[in-house]
C-alpha cells in the first residue's frame, strides 16, 4: 500500500516562520505597518519545528531563494495521513 503524505510549505525570513500553506502565522498582521512587530510576532525555525514535531510532521527538504531585494527560505514538511 502507498503512503500518503499531508504536506506544509513554510516561508522563512530572518530565521522566522512566517506563511504556512499561504496563511500568515505571527499575532501581528504583514500590514500592520510595522515590519519588524510583525515579523518579530511570528516563531522562530527552532520553535515551529519543535512544535511542529510534537503534531507528526517531519522536515522534508529545505529551499534557498535569493533576490535583489531580499533573501529567504522554503521549508517543506511532511507527515503520514
Amino acid at each position: 500500500m502507498a503512503r500518503r503524505y499531508e504536506y506544509q510549505v513554510c516561508s522563512v525570513q530572518s530565521a522566522r516562520v512566517t506563511w504556512v500553506n499561504g496563511s500568515w502565522v505571527g499575532s501581528v498582521t504583514p500590514d500592520s505597518g510595522d515590519h519588524d512587530a510583525a515579523l518579530k510576532s511570528c516563531p522562530t525555525v527552532w520553535d515551529y519545528l519543535q512544535s511542529a514535531g510534537y503534531d507528526g510532521w517531519e522536515l522534508a527538504s529545505t529551499s534557498a531563494y535569493q533576490t535583489t531585494e531580499n533573501s529567504y527560505e522554503v521549508m517543506y514538511l511532511r507527515r503520514e495521513r
